[in-house]
């Protein structure tokens, strides 16, 4: 197994959802470019927002 040893801001992000409980695939490319432009060194999908027990397989 490889182990990378993670250095600089990691940031936890949410899955942002429409209305229909949709994933809201534009809002998270607006979020990534957001954490990109503003020079975070890497990002945690399913990190420590507490929301993964609530998510579909599907989601």
């Amino acid at each position: 197994m490889i182990q990378t040893k993670l250095k600089g801001m990691g940031v936890a992000l949410i899955t942002p959802f429409k209305e229909d409980e949709s994933v809201d695939y534009d809002a998270l490319i607006r979020l990534v470019d957001y954490q990109l432009q503003n020079n975070t060194d890497f990002l945690c999908v399913l990190g420590t927002t507490a929301e993964t027990p609530t998510l579909t397989d599907e989601e």
